[in-house]
C-alpha cells in the first residue's frame, strides 16, 4: 500500500518544506504563489511533486493536490505540521487493520511557542456525522479511490483565502457521510501542529460569526438555526461582540447562506 502526503501551502520558493515537516514518504505539495510551475524532486529516496499555481483558496489547493496524486492512501496536510518519524507505516497499518474504512481521522498535538497546549486524541471507533465535525483536515487520511469514485472534493468557497473563512474540513467530512463512505477514528498521533500564526484567522470579528452562519446553512440546512443558537450561546473564545450581536450575525449568515452572499459589514 502506497501513501502520499498532500500539503496545502503558500509562497514556498524551495523544497525546504519537505524536511521542515519531516515528510518521510512521497508527497504532493500544492503551493499557491506568484508563479506557475511543476517540479519533481527526490529527497532521501522519496518522490515529491511541487505544484506552484497562481490560484487562491485552500479548497482549490487541496483539490489540485488530490487530483495530482496517484497513491492508494492520501494524508491531507497543512504546512504547520511536523510529523512523527513513523507516520507512513502507521497510517498504512491503520488502513490495513480497518479494511472497511474509506476515511480515517488521527490524533494531533497542538503547540504554541513550541509547547504542547492541547492533545487532540481519538479512540479506535466508527464515526458518525454528529460526532465528526470538529476534526481539522490535517488529521484526515483517505483511500484515494474512494474519494474519486464518489466524486468527493473540497468546497472552494470555504477555508483560508476563500469567500468564507473556514469550514472546508467539516464540509468535506459531511460529503463523505452523505455519499456513503465509512469514516473511522484511530488512536495514533500523527505529530505536532503549530498554532503560533495563521494565514487567514484575524480574530473573532463580525465576519467570523457571519461566515459561521453560512457554514451551518450548508452543513445542516434543516437544523441551521438550531446549530447557530447552540454555537452562539456556547461560544467561549475571546471577543468583544455581545451575545445578541453574535446571534444576529450568525442568523444573518444562515439566511444568506443559500445564495452565498458574502459579509458586507
Amino acid at each position: 500500500m502506497h501513501l502520499q502526503v498532500l500539503v496545502a501551502t503558500i509562497n514556498q520558493y524551495d523544497d525546504s518544506i519537505v524536511n521542515k515537516m519531516n515528510i518521510r514518504c512521497d508527497s504532493i505539495v500544492a503551493n499557491q504563489t506568484d508563479r506557475a510551475e511543476i517540479k519533481d524532486i527526490t529527497i532521501n529516496g522519496f518522490r515529491h511533486k511541487i505544484i506552484s499555481t497562481k490560484t487562491r483558496g485552500v479548497g482549490v489547493n487541496r483539490n489540485i493536490a488530490l487530483l495530482a496524486s496517484d497513491s492508494d492512501v492520501v494524508l491531507f496536510a497543512d504546512d504547520d505540521v511536523v510529523y512523527n518519524d513513523d507516520v507512513a507505516s502507521r497510517v498504512i497499518k491503520a488502513f490495513e487493520e480497518t479494511p472497511q474504512a474509506d476515511v480515517i481521522v488521527f490524533g494531533m498535538d497542538m503547540t504554541k511557542a513550541g509547547l504542547v497546549y492541547e492533545k487532540r486524541r481519538c479512540k479506535n471507533r466508527k464515526l458518525h456525522v454528529w460526532n465528526s465535525m470538529r476534526y481539522g483536515t490535517c488529521r484526515i487520511a483517505a483511500r484515494r479511490e474512494s474519494l474519486l469514485n464518489s466524486n468527493i472534493h473540497f468546497h472552494q468557497c470555504f477555508g483560508g483565502g476563500c469567500l468564507f473563512c473556514s469550514g472546508e474540513d467539516s464540509l468535506f467530512l459531511k460529503e463523505c457521510f452523505d455519499k456513503g463512505l465509512k469514516v473511522y477514528s484511530h488512536e495514533y498521533v500523527l505529530g505536532r501542529c503549530s498554532k503560533d500564526n495563521s494565514t487567514w484567522f484575524t480574530g473573532c470579528d463580525e465576519k467570523y460569526f457571519y461566515d459561521k452562519g453560512v457554514l451551518f446553512r450548508h452543513l445542516f440546512p434543516f437544523a441551521a438555526y438550531l446549530m447557530a443558537l447552540y454555537f452562539g450561546l456556547r461560544f467561549k473564545r475571546k471577543t468583544d461582540i455581545s451575545i445578541i450581536k453574535r446571534l444576529s450575525l450568525i442568523y444573518s449568515g444562515v439566511r444568506n447562506g443559500k445564495k452565498m452572499i458574502p459579509y458586507k459589514g
